[in-house]
């Protein structure tokens, strides 16, 4: 637009030194042609600037599209992002500057792409592949956008389209867990396996017939007379969530990405084990601790939704153990740099359970923990090799 501007005034220059030079009635016309021509040609323009349109997209289901079916994606993953731009009237527009921001909310990554084009009656979709190294909810829209009459001397905002949202999840790496029961009773009262069968005789799993080796207190008398076969109880076995993954976001975006990927790939293995447990994490807008139960996959999503909006950088505030969860046998404090109160408070909240400190980051970052407490170091593209064979 400069470009055109010190054009135009070269231009107007000239005129003028025409006019002034040359007297009479052509050089008059000229000087007051050169006057006028920029505000025939912005009148002229401005039905094309008013009718331009601007659609932020998502997928590659057409106009309308959202990204209400494709929000979603693994880290690394590319989700198809369209821009599309069309004219409502005849005439074409000038030549429209636009700049696309993605930002990272949960890591704080920004990235910024600057382009131009001409918006006609024809429909015109620009395609970008929205993508990140890192988990997070990633936010898109578009915050500049100007439109340039013929000439390119005057611009005027156009109304922005609204931004979009999509969420990358951290990487689940297959792990090898062995747990072990708890001898602590569930406080807030049992839950049941709906996969696997126990002893417990005050829930009833299923009904199968009768098997060489089976007890005779477990035939199901009154229903096998009725069935005509011999039917046998399989009892409940009932499930507690004694595990607690306490998470302190403490450090960089790259060491909480490293965490997530970790404590992601736990909470897969455990509930695809039967295993329930317990996430805590802060929740810096709304100013306190949040714990979440998991007890099924369909738990998951909901929950990494929660905790990637909730984001990184901020410690875990001091004083937060009354909202942590009592009946526990095993802590585990997922952080970029185990905090010494908090390690502190862990230890008196919950003296016979067992301490873990999964921690993001270099070696050299490593503090002194409480006895028998132990420490795993996690490191970037070896997660499965850290946690492997753990034992919770």
């Amino acid at each position: 637009m400069w470009k055109s501007r010190l054009c135009y005034l070269l231009v107007l220059l000239c005129t003028s030194v025409f006019f002034i030079c040359y007297n009479g009635y052509i050089s008059l016309y000229v000087f007051v042609l050169s006057l006028l021509f920029p505000v025939f040609a912005f009148l002229l323009s401005l039905p094309g600037i008013l009718g331009l349109r601007v659609e932020l997209l998502a997928g590659r289901e057409g106009p309308g599209a959202s990204l209400t079916g494709t929000s979603c994606a693994r880290k690394g993953e590319a989700i198809p992002l369209q821009l599309a731009v069309w004219n409502a009237t005849p005439f074409s527009s000038g030549r429209v500057q636009a700049r696309l921001t993605v930002v990272n909310t949960f890591t704080g990554q920004r990235e910024e792409e600057r382009f131009s084009f001409t918006a006609g009656p024809r429909r015109q979709v620009f395609q970008h592949q929205l993508s990140s190294r890192t988990c997070g909810r990633v936010v898109c829209q578009v915050d500049r956008l100007w439109a340039c009459d013929y000439l390119g001397l005057f611009a005027l905002p156009v109304r922005r389209p609204r931004g979009l949202s999509a969420t990358f999840w951290p990487t689940v790496y297959p792990l090898e867990l062995e747990v072990r029961e708890s001898s602590i009773p569930d406080s807030e009262g049992e839950r049941y396996s709906q996969k696997k069968p126990g002893d417990d005789p005050t829930e009833l799993f299923a009904l199968r017939d009768y098997r060489e080796g089976d007890r005779l207190s477990r035939i199901h008398w009154k229903l096998s007379q009725k069935m005509g076969r011999t039917l046998v109880k399989e009892l409940g076995l009932p499930l507690s969530d004694h595990l607690l993954f306490l998470l302190d976001l403490n450090g960089g975006g790259l060491e909480a990405d490293l965490l997530l990927d970790a404590l992601a790939s736990l909470s897969s293995a455990l509930t695809e084990g039967e295993h329930a447990h317990r996430v805590a994490f802060w929740d810096g807008a709304a100013q306190k601790l949040q714990c979440r139960e998991v007890t099924q996959p369909e738990d998951l999503l909901p929950l990494w939704q929660e905790v990637l909006a909730a984001g990184s950088g901020s410690p875990l505030p001091l004083g937060q153990e009354g909202a942590l969860p009592a009946g526990l046998s095993h802590v585990l404090y997922v952080c970029c740099q185990p905090q010494g109160p908090v390690l502190l408070a862990l230890g008196d909240k919950y003296p016979s359970a067992q301490l873990t400190v999964l921690q993001g980051g270099s070696a050299s970052k490593e503090a002194p923990l409480p006895a028998g407490a132990r420490r795993i170091l996690l490191t970037p593209g070896q997660v499965a090799q850290n946690l492997n064979g753990l034992t919770l």
